[in-house]
């Protein structure tokens, strides 16, 4: 698998203003871009990846995409899918630019392709 760069990390957060307030008072963090996910949260550039915010209660069974975990971003998906599906190793896909794996300790993986020029 080649991966390339950090993508981001996704933490999973209490109360968004109060997040915001650390994150970019303290910080001094500038927002990202984010598109509307259905759930409040905020992105920031950060040192060349990002830092995404989650605010949600609750988590999915099995692979929670919307949990915290980090995403590295990969040379080809088609490519990582086939590597998965010879060892058998399960993964959650949404569209084609990314998809999710547990590491050996339950830990989320993000697999994903460059979204940035």
């Amino acid at each position: 698998m080649d991966i390339r760069r950090l993508d981001h990390v996704s933490l999973r957060i209490a109360d968004l203003a109060r997040s915001r307030a650390f994150y970019e008072g303290l910080l001094a963090q500038r927002t990202a871009a984010r598109p509307d996910l259905g759930f409040p949260g905020a992105w920031y550039d950060v040192a060349g990846a990002q830092v995404h915010l989650i605010q949600r209660e609750g988590s999915m069974e099995g692979i929670d995409p919307a949990g915290p975990h980090f995403a590295v971003q990969v040379e080809s998906l088609p490519a990582v899918k086939q590597e998965l599906e010879a060892r058998g190793i399960p993964y959650l896909a949404f569209g084609d630019a990314q998809l999710w794996i547990h590491d050996p300790d339950g830990n989320v993986v993000e697999l994903c392709e460059s979204r940035r020029g």
